[in-house]
């Protein structure tokens, strides 16, 4: 029997509603693990939508440090996704 997970994640190959519920979710869950402290604290993944994760931080330095490692958070991501759905991160200022 498979497990839910793993069904959800092979809906999300398929149909765009599942990909946009599916990745906002692992994301939203791993990207704690991702960037660590103290990142985790000021910084938070706001959604997902046609391809851009989009992240919002607390502080203008964690906004300039976060973009340092766009592209590593990005291949991390789509890692423990488990398959290419994040083609751009964009990190902003929280208001």
């Amino acid at each position: 029997m498979q497990k839910l997970s793993d069904v959800f994640k092979e809906l999300a190959k398929k149909n765009s509603m599942f990909r946009r519920l599916y990745v906002n979710m692992v994301a939203k869950n791993e990207f704690l693990n991702i960037i660590g402290k103290p990142f985790n604290e000021y910084c938070k993944v706001s959604r997902f939508s046609n391809g851009t994760v989009f992240i919002e931080c607390d502080d203008n330095i964690y906004v300039t440090e976060l973009n340092f490692f766009k592209e590593k958070i990005r291949e991390e991501l789509n890692k423990r996704i488990g398959f290419n759905a994040v083609n751009k991160i964009l990190i902003k200022l929280r208001r």
